[in-house]
Protein backbone atom coordinates (compact mmCIF):
# COMPACT_ATOMS: atom_id res chain seq x y z
CA UNK A 1 0.00 0.00 0.00
CA UNK A 2 1.23 3.62 -0.98
CA UNK A 3 0.23 6.67 1.04
CA UNK A 4 -0.83 9.50 -1.50
CA UNK A 5 -0.68 13.15 -0.68
CA UNK A 6 -3.40 14.80 -1.47
CA UNK A 7 -3.22 18.37 -2.47
CA UNK A 8 -6.56 20.56 -2.67
CA UNK A 9 -6.29 23.91 -4.89
CA UNK A 10 -8.27 26.99 -4.83
CA UNK A 11 -7.21 29.93 -7.24
CA UNK A 12 -4.27 28.50 -7.80
CA UNK A 13 -3.23 27.88 -3.99
CA UNK A 14 -2.64 24.79 -2.11
CA UNK A 15 -5.46 25.05 0.55
CA UNK A 16 -6.66 23.18 4.00
CA UNK A 17 -9.53 20.98 3.36
CA UNK A 18 -11.83 20.08 6.60
CA UNK A 19 -14.80 18.30 6.71
CA UNK A 20 -16.29 18.89 2.98
CA UNK A 21 -16.64 22.58 3.69
CA UNK A 22 -15.02 23.95 0.81
CA UNK A 23 -15.86 27.43 1.41
CA UNK A 24 -13.90 27.40 4.57
CA UNK A 25 -11.00 26.23 2.95
CA UNK A 26 -7.87 28.25 3.49
CA UNK A 27 -4.57 29.10 2.16
CA UNK A 28 -2.24 25.95 3.48
CA UNK A 29 -0.01 26.23 7.10
CA UNK A 30 2.08 23.62 8.23
CA UNK A 31 3.70 25.03 11.53
CA UNK A 32 2.92 28.34 10.62
CA UNK A 33 5.00 28.58 7.57
CA UNK A 34 2.98 29.34 4.62
CA UNK A 35 2.42 26.47 2.32
CA UNK A 36 -0.32 27.80 -0.01
CA UNK A 37 2.08 27.63 -3.42
CA UNK A 38 1.29 23.76 -4.45
CA UNK A 39 5.18 23.63 -5.83
CA UNK A 40 7.13 24.66 -2.78
CA UNK A 41 4.70 21.93 -1.12
CA UNK A 42 5.08 19.10 -2.69
CA UNK A 43 9.15 20.05 -3.27
CA UNK A 44 9.25 19.83 0.62
CA UNK A 45 7.33 16.69 0.74
CA UNK A 46 9.79 15.19 -2.08
CA UNK A 47 12.79 15.96 0.16
CA UNK A 48 11.55 15.04 3.20
CA UNK A 49 9.09 11.56 1.87
CA UNK A 50 9.86 9.10 -1.21
CA UNK A 51 6.35 10.46 -3.02
CA UNK A 52 5.58 8.65 -6.20
CA UNK A 53 2.02 9.92 -6.79
CA UNK A 54 -0.03 13.15 -6.05
CA UNK A 55 -3.87 13.56 -5.44
CA UNK A 56 -4.78 16.56 -6.56
CA UNK A 57 -8.35 18.51 -6.59
CA UNK A 58 -8.89 21.32 -8.41
CA UNK A 59 -11.86 22.74 -6.05
CA UNK A 60 -12.73 25.90 -8.51
CA UNK A 61 -13.30 22.83 -11.62
CA UNK A 62 -15.24 20.65 -9.17
CA UNK A 63 -17.60 23.80 -8.22
CA UNK A 64 -17.83 24.94 -11.30
CA UNK A 65 -16.54 28.29 -10.94
CA UNK A 66 -13.28 28.02 -12.95
CA UNK A 67 -10.14 26.17 -12.96
CA UNK A 68 -6.51 25.97 -12.19
CA UNK A 69 -5.19 24.76 -15.00
CA UNK A 70 -2.59 26.94 -15.64
CA UNK A 71 -0.68 26.00 -12.24
CA UNK A 72 -1.75 22.45 -12.64
CA UNK A 73 -0.21 21.98 -15.60
CA UNK A 74 3.18 23.79 -14.36
CA UNK A 75 3.08 21.11 -11.81
CA UNK A 76 2.85 18.32 -14.05
CA UNK A 77 6.20 19.76 -15.92
CA UNK A 78 8.15 20.59 -13.28
CA UNK A 79 7.88 17.28 -11.21
CA UNK A 80 8.02 14.83 -14.24
CA UNK A 81 9.44 12.35 -12.52
CA UNK A 82 5.83 11.96 -10.06
CA UNK A 83 2.06 10.93 -11.25
CA UNK A 84 -0.54 12.61 -10.18
CA UNK A 85 -4.18 11.82 -9.92
CA UNK A 86 -6.28 15.10 -11.23
CA UNK A 87 -9.86 15.35 -10.01
CA UNK A 88 -11.35 18.38 -12.05
CA UNK A 89 -14.95 18.20 -11.85
CA UNK A 90 -15.52 15.94 -15.22
CA UNK A 91 -19.19 15.37 -16.08
CA UNK A 92 -19.40 14.10 -19.84
CA UNK A 93 -16.91 11.83 -21.65
CA UNK A 94 -16.38 14.87 -24.00
CA UNK A 95 -14.91 16.89 -20.89
CA UNK A 96 -12.70 14.40 -20.05
CA UNK A 97 -11.58 13.84 -23.91
CA UNK A 98 -10.91 17.26 -24.39
CA UNK A 99 -8.63 17.63 -21.20
CA UNK A 100 -6.46 14.71 -22.57
CA UNK A 101 -6.31 16.55 -25.62
CA UNK A 102 -4.91 19.60 -24.09
CA UNK A 103 -2.28 17.68 -22.03
CA UNK A 104 -1.57 15.69 -25.24
CA UNK A 105 -0.87 19.03 -27.05
CA UNK A 106 1.78 20.22 -24.68
CA UNK A 107 3.38 16.49 -24.19
CA UNK A 108 2.22 15.67 -20.65
CA UNK A 109 1.63 11.98 -19.63
CA UNK A 110 2.21 12.02 -15.86
CA UNK A 111 -1.29 11.88 -14.54
CA UNK A 112 -4.26 10.27 -14.76
CA UNK A 113 -7.94 11.24 -14.38
CA UNK A 114 -10.68 11.22 -11.36
CA UNK A 115 -13.62 11.16 -12.57
CA UNK A 116 -15.68 11.95 -9.42
CA UNK A 117 -19.48 10.77 -8.88
CA UNK A 118 -20.22 14.22 -7.04
CA UNK A 119 -19.97 15.84 -10.91
CA UNK A 120 -20.22 12.90 -13.46
CA UNK A 121 -23.65 12.94 -15.13
CA UNK A 122 -24.09 10.64 -17.24
CA UNK A 123 -24.98 7.27 -15.12
CA UNK A 124 -23.96 5.16 -17.74
CA UNK A 125 -20.22 3.52 -16.86
CA UNK A 126 -20.13 2.47 -20.81
CA UNK A 127 -19.46 5.80 -21.47
CA UNK A 128 -16.27 6.33 -19.72
CA UNK A 129 -14.92 2.55 -19.68
CA UNK A 130 -12.88 3.27 -23.13
CA UNK A 131 -11.51 6.33 -21.80
CA UNK A 132 -7.99 5.50 -21.05
CA UNK A 133 -6.18 6.81 -17.52
CA UNK A 134 -9.33 7.20 -15.44
CA UNK A 135 -10.40 6.06 -11.91
CA UNK A 136 -13.54 6.37 -10.45
CA UNK A 137 -14.94 8.29 -6.93
CA UNK A 138 -16.98 7.55 -5.41
CA UNK A 139 -18.21 10.69 -3.31
CA UNK A 140 -20.03 10.15 -0.30
CA UNK A 141 -22.65 12.62 -0.41
CA UNK A 142 -25.76 10.72 -0.15
CA UNK A 143 -25.93 9.64 -3.21
CA UNK A 144 -23.39 6.53 -3.34
CA UNK A 145 -25.73 3.89 -2.82
CA UNK A 146 -26.53 4.24 -6.50
CA UNK A 147 -23.55 3.71 -7.45
CA UNK A 148 -22.25 1.26 -5.27
CA UNK A 149 -25.03 -0.89 -6.53
CA UNK A 150 -24.14 -0.28 -9.88
CA UNK A 151 -19.92 -0.91 -9.24
CA UNK A 152 -21.46 -4.15 -7.36
CA UNK A 153 -22.74 -5.57 -10.52
CA UNK A 154 -19.69 -4.47 -12.33
CA UNK A 155 -17.53 -7.97 -12.74
CA UNK A 156 -14.33 -6.80 -14.37
CA UNK A 157 -12.11 -5.18 -12.00
CA UNK A 158 -11.76 -1.24 -11.72
CA UNK A 159 -10.02 1.63 -9.60
CA UNK A 160 -12.31 2.85 -7.72
CA UNK A 161 -11.56 5.58 -4.79
CA UNK A 162 -13.69 5.42 -1.55
CA UNK A 163 -14.12 9.43 -0.75
CA UNK A 164 -15.51 10.59 2.52
CA UNK A 165 -15.58 14.28 1.80
CA UNK A 166 -17.00 15.01 5.25
CA UNK A 167 -13.90 12.75 6.93
CA UNK A 168 -11.92 14.94 5.61
CA UNK A 169 -8.90 16.42 7.82
CA UNK A 170 -8.05 13.79 9.82
CA UNK A 171 -12.10 13.09 11.63
CA UNK A 172 -11.09 9.07 11.77
CA UNK A 173 -12.16 6.03 9.83
CA UNK A 174 -15.10 4.03 10.84
CA UNK A 175 -13.50 0.32 10.04
CA UNK A 176 -17.03 -1.61 10.01
CA UNK A 177 -18.27 0.65 7.36
CA UNK A 178 -15.61 0.00 5.30
CA UNK A 179 -15.51 -3.43 5.87
CA UNK A 180 -18.99 -3.51 5.18
CA UNK A 181 -17.94 -1.74 2.00
CA UNK A 182 -14.86 -3.75 0.98
CA UNK A 183 -17.25 -7.12 0.89
CA UNK A 184 -19.51 -5.36 -1.59
CA UNK A 185 -16.60 -4.63 -3.67
CA UNK A 186 -13.86 -7.11 -3.20
CA UNK A 187 -13.70 -7.43 -7.03
CA UNK A 188 -12.65 -4.06 -7.31
CA UNK A 189 -8.84 -2.50 -6.65
CA UNK A 190 -9.94 -0.04 -3.80
CA UNK A 191 -8.27 3.14 -2.43
CA UNK A 192 -9.50 5.37 0.62
CA UNK A 193 -9.85 9.01 0.73
CA UNK A 194 -10.83 11.11 3.93
CA UNK A 195 -10.40 10.53 7.50
CA UNK A 196 -7.19 8.96 7.84
CA UNK A 197 -5.30 10.34 11.15
CA UNK A 198 -3.22 7.62 12.34
CA UNK A 199 -1.13 5.06 11.01
CA UNK A 200 -2.83 1.77 12.87
CA UNK A 201 -5.94 2.64 10.51
CA UNK A 202 -3.50 2.65 7.42
CA UNK A 203 -2.40 -0.60 8.36
CA UNK A 204 -6.12 -1.92 9.09
CA UNK A 205 -6.43 -0.77 5.23
CA UNK A 206 -3.83 -2.78 4.38
CA UNK A 207 -4.73 -6.15 5.79
CA UNK A 208 -8.24 -5.23 4.24
CA UNK A 209 -6.08 -5.08 0.98
CA UNK A 210 -6.50 -1.72 0.11
CA UNK A 211 -4.33 -0.20 -2.31
CA UNK A 212 -3.51 2.97 -1.68
CA UNK A 213 -4.65 5.42 0.97
CA UNK A 214 -5.17 9.44 -0.29
CA UNK A 215 -3.95 11.80 2.75
CA UNK A 216 -3.23 15.40 3.11
CA UNK A 217 -3.38 15.35 7.17
CA UNK A 218 -1.28 12.75 8.08
CA UNK A 219 1.15 13.19 5.77
CA UNK A 220 1.52 17.11 6.79
CA UNK A 221 2.16 15.94 10.64
CA UNK A 222 4.74 13.97 9.54
CA UNK A 223 6.60 16.58 7.66
CA UNK A 224 6.16 18.90 10.74
CA UNK A 225 6.84 16.13 12.63
CA UNK A 226 10.09 15.43 11.06
CA UNK A 227 11.00 19.06 9.92
CA UNK A 228 9.91 21.34 7.58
Amino acid sequence: MSVILAVDIVNGKAVKAYAGIRSNYKPLQIKDEDFSNPIKLIRSFQEKINLKRIYIADLDAIRKIGNNDVIIEKILQTFSELFFLIDAGFDYPKNVYSYHKKKIEKKLNNYELVLGTETIKNFNFKCFEFIKKCKISVDFNGRESIWIRKLERKKHPMDIILMFVRKVGGRGVDMKFIRNLNKKLSCHRLSLAGGVKTDKEIQQLLKLGFCNVISSTLLHKRLSRDGL
